[in-house]
């Protein structure tokens, strides 16, 4: 069976690493079943959280970019017009972002946000100027006030035909990846047609839990109710080491 599981609020609580109890079921998952991870994060972040895995497929940028037997590629990137209309929306506002390329990034983001703690733990990467970013994967907006979410959203979804964008009201966040791009996108051409179970836990893995065989998703995020036959799981790294071991021999 093909497993396909989130990373961050799915498996990793801290923002650094996989709790023993859960990482040793991880391990024994992977030599009886085909593992794949799936991370908003990309690929130079998620690597440092997935230690030892890092040979299997790792699905990044929430679906834009790949590695596979550490061969790293971009699915697809934001295309130059949107782009353009997303900097001049964070320059003219003062917007804090994270914008990733292919493996640099631009970051304007206080150290109190969780997201900037994962950012690129173990310093492989350089932080450049938003404008030399030339292959954007991957845009987030954080730490948006209520006033600013709303005006955000309702410019970038003058933008929506050409980008995949995920709504964060919880975090007061938005992601923004090329139009088409998820998790579940990406996952189909490694897989093909082929069933998956998958675990998740937040807007980001709709598509991934929408489509499988059997869904779990972590904690108490609400979820769309068409999902349907999902079953919850426990926000805990014993909860869901004991979910895993149903599919152990």
């Amino acid at each position: 069976m093909i497993f396909v599981i989130d990373v961050d609020g799915t498996i990793c609580f801290n923002g650094r690493f996989i709790e023993d109890v859960l990482h040793n079921e991880l391990e024994r998952l992977s030599r009886e079943h085909r593992l794949i991870f799936a991370s908003a994060r990309p690929i130079r972040d998620l690597v440092p959280v997935v230690k030892s895995f890092e040979n299997l497929t790792l699905i990044g940028g929430n679906g834009a970019i790949i590695s596979q037997n550490k061969e790293v590629s971009v699915i697809k990137s934001i295309s130059t017009h949107e782009f353009e209309a997303i900097k001049k929306l964070i320059l003219e506002n003062n917007l804090e972002y994270i914008i990733d390329g292919s493996f640099d990034y631009s970051a304007k983001v206080t150290p109190d946000n969780k997201i900037y703690k994962q950012l690129d733990p173990d310093a492989l990467a350089n932080n450049v100027n938003i404008e030399d970013i030339t292959e954007p994967i991957k845009v987030i907006l954080v730490n948006l006030t209520d006033e600013m979410f709303d005006y955000v959203k309702s410019n970038v979804e003058n933008l929506k035909d050409n980008l995949s964008i995920n709504y964060h009201e919880d975090d007061n966040n938005i992601d923004i990846t090329a139009k088409d791009v998820n998790k579940y996108t990406t996952l189909r051409k490694v897989i093909d047609t082929e069933d998956y179970i998958a675990f998740g836990n937040d807007i980001n893995d709709y598509e991934l839990l929408k489509h499988a065989k059997k869904a779990y998703i972590i904690g108490e995020h609400e979820i769309d109710s068409s999902l349907g036959g999902i079953e919850r799981v426990k926000s805990d790294a014993h909860a869901v080491a004991e979910a895993l071991t149903t599919y152990l021999t």
